[in-house]
């Protein structure tokens, strides 16, 4: 049998005892927790007024005085302690301590003298004296001293479980109002599933504790004394009636799945209405247990790890409709600019012309809205991670306007080129509650393996789930025709396809011949299929031998929807496999033709019946397929890195249309059957990796300066406090208690470097950015990047120091040498040196050689520069694709020419604020604007005035009139609709169509 009893109390009545904030509800959430999980338990609950020194003795003789040699007694307290080893009680009077307070030879007494088989006392309650009075600065309130001799209370069977060591206080956080040591132990009860031993929960607890209290500044090491025989358990957690009864504010809107009954949280009935149409089955378990369990429409946070289609997306709708009713703004985060602008077209769409919200997006794009979020004129806004990581550290106060954060594909925080900047972001809101500030916040992702107290750090809740609306058979398959699937008893094998239809297409075997076979074997029982290959090559050259062999009609709406003017490459080439009911998705294609392959493939009927496509479409682009095909299963490059086990689940996770199919299917081609057992091993029967962080403690110079960004000023000692909130800090605090002083030992010498380059002035113990450290910090360099263009910008001449050649030099960053430049031979191309010089000038193109690791470096950069340049002086990209393709190996295609003009793009806006500071000039900021939009929109500065018409006109189409010699909008009006036609293609009389209001006003 388990007695037990918990005693907080925060309110005494002697007015010189200090009042507290969180104690009774620290004892009452045990108590809750406690009843809740144990059948039939009835432990006592003493708070407050009750909680006098009569009553807790009375609760003492009921539970260690009445015990037997089969019970267990668990004990909490949470309270003041004073400085000669008493516990404060309510009527506690400091006028007589010694005889109204409860003192440990008591406890140690009744301890030894019970029969109970064992023993729990949970103390959260300080050993030291007051704090200093900056804790109430980090909102932080310290319980009173306590220092009493705890060996002495503890024993065999008799365990002593404090909040802190002697000279530490126990500290209480006002965002949960619990203190730190009662909430950790509340998380370790209530994350285990099965009964967890005292020493497992003693440990867990420990590394929580230390690791938030680092978060805040302070040291607190919860210490245990005692022992026992054998690992005492204890019952998992679960939150039940009395804790609901208990914590009021926790009590959830409660749905049966009626879309209808949602109108209760105050959700405007159009909304309401709306959804009801989209899915007038209701809300999913998945959505139901978020409202009804996890209270997202109560403002609680939550993170949703679900497969692809199993509805977390309007986990995020049902939210943010939620804070606009109760006044607040929304905002979407998402990886890529594609992302933004589909998510952007469906929402306005939706909200914004049937309920009449304000929608905006802000992608780094010509067509951003940043004007309007700065002012607060949106409800619903769109993002990707790095605008607004830029927006929310340069513009502090629009954090102020949002009461919703939903973070989509949040599994990226793992990727070395994305993750600092989720987790900077994640960082900036964690640390902004500090001030107040704290959106709910939603995170939501396909594919990730342990949590790895990801969920901890944010304060979300944790909504999980493997179940698919549509279920989804694994396999993999080799060149027999054999295929291991995952069956209910385990792996089985079948044979998928017949032996004789794998023939060799090729002088060596390839991929083709099987998957060609498969496919036909797919389409012709009614499937969608889409075929995941590792680079852009292989796509489009699979979908054209696909449309050569499979027969299939033309996907003629698609080859209708398609741009004119300025085609690649790899337009011609998706036309001709267009013309064979085939489609390829990959980076060489345009904005436009993305848009119109992803409607092509993903409608009811759509004509597109085989996808081939690279790995951006499973990060998130609405495309479900019958079957997945992956092809390959590592990405290539001289050295092969292999999948990770979560990308696989990502492109697998497309598998199965929800409303069409029973199941869906993902295959692994593999070549042999010693293969085939393999990769069913690794990625069939594997499991995601865990979430880690991408902070590297070696290198935390980007890391400090970012974050330094993110406050005014900072006491020098604090800087670690900054590395803590983030989520590599509290993992590393988590798993090595010394990592502060190993850390804080890394800082001061990063530290004095920074104040030596002019990046970091200290006043008195207090470190602020400089002008040119803040600009470092708030740009998207790395501190070695910032560094090395204010090294640049010190050795060129002035009179060199151009906008022009601004965005030249861009191109000596590391982050510009990271990105891949085709080149042939393995000495590079040394010509484009030369061709750099007559361009740009000798003294530019010598120092496009800056700290270049190589030859081949040098002429990559050298490259670069001059692709970006023909990009904005409008050159055909037909023209660029064959004038830098040396061969069929290196080739420059539509994809490199648009990464290389964002990438520059992107950093451009930095390098500028930048260069200002070094250089001690501004810049014509309408030049720099005009150059930022040239570099979106590939044309010279002339042809900018017909981008700003009232039509969304191609880049083909306004280059067709800016040669044909109609460069504003006087000529362009007083084109007719065949003239326009003649120049621009099919859309002329559309976009005649569009002009009729202009051209009557001009009447």
């Amino acid at each position: 049998m388990m007695r037990a009893a918990f005693f907080g109390i925060d309110r005494h009545s002697d007015p010189f005892v200090g009042d507290l904030t969180g104690a009774a509800r620290d004892a009452t959430a045990l108590w809750a927790i406690m009843s809740d999980s144990i059948q039939g338990s009835d432990p006592q609950l003493i708070t407050n007024e009750n909680a006098t020194l009569e009553a807790v003795r009375a609760a003492m003789d009921a539970t260690l005085g009445a015990a037997d040699e089969t019970d267990v007694v668990i004990l909490g307290f949470a309270g003041h302690g004073t400085p000669d080893h008493r516990l404060v009680l309510h009527d506690t009077s400091v006028a007589d301590i010694p005889g109204t307070t409860l003192g440990m030879d008591e406890l140690a007494r009744r301890f030894r003298d019970t029969r109970a088989r064992a023993v729990i006392l949970l103390l959260d309650c300080c050993f030291s004296g007051g704090a200093p009075a900056r804790v109430l600065d980090v909102g932080l309130v310290p319980r009173n001293g306590i220092a009493f001799p705890l060996v002495d209370v503890a024993g065999q069977g008799r365990i002593l479980f404090a909040a802190s060591s002697a000279e530490q206080e126990a500290l209480e956080d006002p965002q949960t109002r619990h203190g730190l040591f009662t909430k950790a132990v509340i998380d370790t009860l209530l994350a285990a599933e099965v009964p967890i031993g005292v020493l497992e929960m003693v440990d867990r607890v420990t590394r929580l504790v230390g690791a938030d209290a680092g978060r805040f500044g302070y040291e607190q090491s919860p210490t245990m004394f005692g022992q026992t025989q054998g690992d005492l358990m204890l019952p998992p957690g679960r939150v039940g009636d009395r804790y609901r009864a208990a914590f009021p504010e926790y009590e959830n809107l409660q749905t049966t799945g009626d879309i209808r009954e949602l109108s209760q949280a105050g959700i405007p009935q159009e909304a309401i209405d709306a959804w009801h149409e989209r899915f007038p089955g209701g809300l999913n378990a998945l959505q139901i247990a978020a409202v009804n369990d996890r209270g997202i429409l109560s403002g609680q946070s939550l993170m949703v790890v679900a497969p692809t289609s199993a509805g977390k997306t309007f986990v995020g709708e049902l939210a943010a409709l939620k804070a606009i009713a109760d006044g607040k703004k929304a905002v979407f985060l998402l990886p890529y600019k594609a992302l933004v602008n589909e998510k952007f077209e469906d929402f306005s769409a939706l909200y914004g012309e049937r309920l009449g919200l304000r929608i905006a997006r802000c992608s780094g794009d010509w067509q951003d809205q940043v004007g309007e979020v700065l002012r607060g004129k949106y409800d619903i806004a769109f993002f990707t991670y790095e605008k607004f990581l830029s927006l929310s550290v340069s513009s502090t106060h629009i954090l102020n306007q949002i009461g919703l954060v939903v973070l989509d594909e949040a599994q990226f925080i793992t990727e070395p080129g994305r993750g600092m900047v989720v987790e900077l972001l994640l960082t900036s809101l964690v640390s902004a509650r500090q001030r107040g500030v704290s959106p709910q916040l939603i995170t939501l992702s396909a594919v990730i393996g342990h949590t790895n107290n990801f969920d901890r750090w944010l304060d979300c809740a944790l909504l999980q789930t493997n179940e698919r609306p549509v279920p989804l058979v694994e396999g993999a398959l080799d060149r027999s025709g054999a295929f291991t699937r995952a069956g209910p008893g385990g792996a089985e094998t079948v044979q998928f396809i017949e032996r004789h239809r794998i023939q060799q297409r090729r002088p060596k075997p390839s991929s083709q011949d099987v998957i060609v076979p498969l496919v036909q074997q797919l389409v012709a029982g009614g499937e969608k299929v889409i075929v995941f290959r590792n680079a852009r090559g292989p796509a489009s050259g699979c979908a054209e031998y696909l449309a050569n062999e499979l027969g299939l009609d033309a996907a003629q709406d698609v080859l209708d929807a398609l741009p004119e003017g300025d085609p690649s490459a790899m337009s011609e080439r998706l036309r001709r496999a267009l013309a064979g009911g085939v489609a390829f998705h990959n980076g060489d294609l345009t904005r436009d033709e993305r848009v119109a392959v992803e409607r092509g493939f993903r409608g009811h009927n759509g004509s597109i019946k085989v996808l081939v496509a690279t790995s951006t479409v499973a990060a998130g682009v609405n495309t479900p397929a019958s079957t997945v095909i992956i092809a390959e299963t590592d990405f290539p490059g001289r050295v092969r890195t292999p999948y990770t086990v979560a990308q696989y689940k990502n492109m697998a996770g497309r598998a199965g249309r929800l409303g069409f199919e029973a199941e869906g299917k993902s295959i692994i081609l593999a070549d042999t059957p010693m293969e085939r057992n393999q990769l069913f091993r690794q990625y069939v029967q594997g499991q995601p990796e865990a979430i880690t962080s991408s902070f590297n403690p070696n290198q935390p110079g980007t890391w400090v300066i970012r974050l330094l960004a993110q406050v005014r000023d900072v006491p020098r000692e604090a800087v670690i406090d900054l590395v803590a909130n983030t989520y590599g800090g509290y993992l590393a605090a988590l798993q090595n208690p010394g990592w502060r002083i190993q850390m804080g030992e890394n800082l001061e010498r990063l530290l004095n470097r920074m104040i030596a380059d002019g990046l970091i002035d200290q006043e008195g113990d207090n470190l602020r950015l400089t002008m040119l450290g803040r600009a470092c910090g708030e740009s998207p360099l790395s501190l070695e990047s910032a560094m090395r263009l204010v090294e640049l910008l010190r050795r060129i001449e002035p009179g060199d120091a151009t906008l022009e050649n601004l965005l030249v030099l861009i191109e000596c960053l590391p982050e510009r040498d990271e990105d891949y430049t085709p080149q042939s031979g393995k000495n590079g191309e040394p010509r484009w040196q030369q061709e750099a010089g007559a361009r740009f000038g000798f003294n530019i193109a010598r120092s496009l050689s800056h700290r270049a690791d190589s030859d081949v470096a040098f002429y990559g950069r050298c490259k670069r520069a001059l692709i970006v340049s023909d990009w904005i002086a409008g050159e055909p990209t037909t023209g660029i694709e064959a004038r830098y393709s040396s061969n069929a190996f290196s080739r420059v295609g539509h994809g490199d020419i648009r990464g290389f003009a964002d990438g520059s793009r992107f950093l451009l806006d930095s390098a500028l604020r930048i260069a200002a500071i070094v250089l001690g000039r501004a810049d014509d900021q309408e030049a720099a604007a005009l150059l930022l939009t040239r570099l979106d929109l590939g044309l010279p500065a002339d042809a900018l005035p017909i981008s700003s018409v009232s039509f969304p006109l191609t880049r083909g189409e306004i280059l067709s009139l800016y040669r044909a010699g109609h460069r504003d909008k006087d000529t362009i009006l007083a084109l007719n609709a065949a003239q326009l036609t003649a120049i621009i293609g099919r859309r002329g009389d559309a976009f005649h169509q569009a002009l009729q209001p202009a051209l009557e006003g001009s009447a």
